[in-house]
């Protein structure tokens, strides 16, 4: 054998012993790699499960929340119409009118405290002699007169309420317009 046959023999062999290493060691790093990936196929699935049964248990949930949400208003409302029923039956055995309006007005001021004190609803009083606001007025009728200098509310046709600072529903009034 000669001096090349023989340097080629040993590059072969020298090729084989450095290669056969660096193909087990990327052999090893392959299948921990594969595990590290079904391990974190797992977790992803799991993850969009525990997701999803988040989502349905908040739909769930919401679903309830909107079909029980007036159960507080109902409850306190209950034993006012326990009184109303109260006072149609001593309405129907009673002679007594004016006791019988007293009484209907209690239960009124007690409807109308409640609703304010639990649920902020109020009522907009005292706007008789007063300035007309279209915020928290309708005019339903005018009359014009000399007599006003500004638009006055001069009667209360219906009602006007407040949620907490917010107009619900407008006083519907008559007002006094300058000529």
């Amino acid at each position: 054998m000669d001096k090349k046959e023989c340097l080629e023999k040993i590059e072969e062999e020298v090729e084989e012993t450095s290669v056969t290493p660096c193909v087990e060691e990327l052999e090893d790093e392959v299948k921990r790699l594969k595990e590290e990936l079904a391990k974190s196929q797992e977790e992803y699935l799991r993850k969009v499960a525990d997701l999803d049964n988040y989502r349905k248990r908040l739909v769930r949930e919401k679903e309830s929340a909107v079909q029980f949400a007036n159960e507080n208003l109902l409850n306190d409302l209950i034993p006012i119409l326990d009184d109303l029923d109260r006072a149609i039956v001593a309405g129907e055995e009673g002679d007594d009118v004016k006791a019988y309006g007293e009484g209907v007005k209690l239960i009124q001021k007690q409807l109308l405290d409640l609703l304010e004190r639990n649920w902020g609803l109020k009522r907009m009083d005292g706007i008789v002699g007063g300035e007309f606001s279209p915020h928290e007025h309708e005019a339903m009728l005018m009359e014009e007169g000399e007599q006003y200098s500004t638009e006055t509310v001069l009667a209360e046709l219906q009602k006007g309420y407040y949620l907490h600072d917010r107009v619900l529903r407008t006083a519907k009034v008559k007002v006094g317009k300058p000529l």
